[in-house]
């Protein structure tokens, strides 16, 4: 028995004596009085009546003063008693409840410590990912550009071309594996955020479906677009997050369909005067997906059908499909028949976009000027370069090359440039510090940023400096040609 318990029980012990010495005297002195209410009576049996009767009157009236007193001495001991039990049990379980408490307080700072240092671990893996990405996507640059470059030459011999092309091919291939596993990073780490804009659904599905047009040819498919006449010009959705699920679902049918159709529709589900919602399908005669594989190939790292097609793939696609959807409020649905083909396909409510500012934004880019340019390129690495020297010279534009961005600074301040290409990550002054400079002095000529970095991780902070767009590397001719012209218009 502990010693709090013990002294307790000391004192209620001491209550229960106290009491009954109380009520031992009450009853001693009963008798006492009776005793001498009888003596009294035999001393004055001569005495008269008078005298007798306010005798036993007073006695009378004592002994239930005496009854009273003792009534409320008991009726204080119970209560006492029961005061002090009901004490007894409050304090127990105020001590019950307050190592409850401190119990759950210890978990509590456990799992905020837990917390904490696995959000520091994620963190920890984005960086690294997104630091090996930048530089897998450097050299990746100087393959894709210069295998890009070569297929332009016409006097290359027709073997050569077919090994350009096959190397090309795995340089794509393995930016395409760096950019899954970069945004299966951001996804996880929460990173990831949508960014609305006014978007052509019919013109975004329609070169989609190009893009797919020489590897469609290779397997000898077939590739369908259909779209109804009544679906709006322009809507308002995250563009490159429709374009990443669709290439993504695209590619998964093309994986695994050779001499067959592949469909990618558009759907009115419902028609508002705001809002129309709509469903994407992608459809293939493919080999199919088993009924017990469905929900396995939405998984990370998932490759169903090795059996059927000699191009594993990463087992990523689907993955990133899913979860983009979520993001974008939806989810993605599969129909499959083994043997006969899969249909996948998911719904979005958007919002429908007046058509006027997308036909002057469309006015706009059409209208290139032919008038003569110069560009300054800030980039370090040899290869790239090269790379760019000759983009720059295919498009029409004639360039002058610096290695840093204290060069750059140095060659603004001497000469005029229509436009400068700024590469991020430059030794000495990068291009961050270079663009402030240079923004000090001239606030007109256009800077993009280059970069091998996510551009969600880079875009707001160039903007904010005063640059005024950002493309990423490697760099594509087509989209290097249409963001020069964007900003080179007058």
């Amino acid at each position: 028995m502990s010693k709090r318990r013990l002294k307790i029980m000391i004192f209620l012990c001491c209550i229960v004596f106290i009491g009954y010495g109380q009520i031992n005297y009450v009853a001693n002195e009963l008798s006492l009085l009776q005793k001498n209410s009888e003596e009294k009576s035999e001393i004055n049996t001569n005495q008269n009546i008078q005298k007798k009767q306010k005798i036993v009157t007073d006695n009378q009236k004592y002994i239930e003063e005496i009854a009273r007193k003792d009534l409320i001495i008991t009726i204080f001991f119970v209560g006492s008693i029961l005061f002090l039990g009901i004490l007894f049990f409050v304090f127990r379980k105020y001590k019950s409840e307050k190592k409850s408490n401190d119990n759950l307080k210890k978990e509590n700072q456990k799992l905020i410590e837990a917390k904490i240092e696995a959000e520091k671990l994620t963190n920890t893996k984005s960086q690294f990912i997104s630091t090996v990405s930048h530089e897998l996507r450097t050299p990746l640059y100087g393959v894709v550009g210069i295998t890009t470059l070569l297929l332009e030459e016409n006097d290359i011999a027709l073997k050569h071309k077919k090994l350009l092309r096959s190397l090309k091919f795995s340089g794509d291939y393995l930016l395409d594996l760096i950019n899954k596993v970069l945004k299966i990073s951001k996804i996880e780490s929460n990173n990831e955020k949508l960014t609305k804009t006014p978007t052509n659904l019919f013109k975004l599905s329609q070169n989609l479906l190009h893009s797919f047009e020489y590897q469609a040819k290779n397997k000898n498919n077939e590739l369908i677009l259909e779209i109804p006449q009544e679906l709006p010009d322009v809507l308002q959705v995250d563009s490159l997050k429709i374009s990443e699920i669709l290439i993504n679902l695209i590619g998964n049918s093309s994986k695994f369909t050779e001499n067959g159709k592949i469909w990618l529709r558009i759907k009115i589900i419902s028609l508002e005067k705001a809002y129309i919602t709509i469903r994407y399908e992608v459809e293939d005669n493919g080999v199919g997906i088993p009924e017990d594989k469905r929900e396995f190939v939405f998984e990370k790292f998932s490759q169903v059908g090795r059996e059927f097609n000699k191009s594993e793939g990463t087992g990523l696609g689907l993955s990133i499909v899913k979860n983009l959807l979520e993001m974008m409020g939806s989810q993605i649905h599969l129909d499959s028949k083994e043997g006969r083909g899969t249909r996948f396909y998911f719904d979005l409510k958007l919002e429908i976009i007046k058509i006027k500012e997308e036909q002057d934004l469309d006015t706009h880019n059409n209208t290139i000027s032919n008038i003569y340019r110069r560009i300054l390129v800030a980039e370090d690495n040899k290869i790239n370069q090269i790379v760019t020297k000759n983009f720059l010279n295919i498009i029409g534009y004639d360039c002058i090359i610096v290695e840093n961005g204290f060069n750059a600074l140095q060659m603004v301040q001497k000469e005029d440039f229509d436009l400068i290409l700024m590469d991020l990550n430059m030794p000495y002054l990068n291009g961050t510090e270079a663009t402030k400079r240079i923004r000090e002095f001239d606030q007109t000529t256009p800077i993009i940023a280059l970069t091998a970095s996510e551009l969600s991780e880079v875009e707001e902070e160039c903007l904010k400096i005063g640059m005024n767009d950002i493309i990423n590397k490697p760099l594509n001719k087509n989209d290097l040609k249409n963001i020069i012209a964007k900003h080179l218009i007058h």
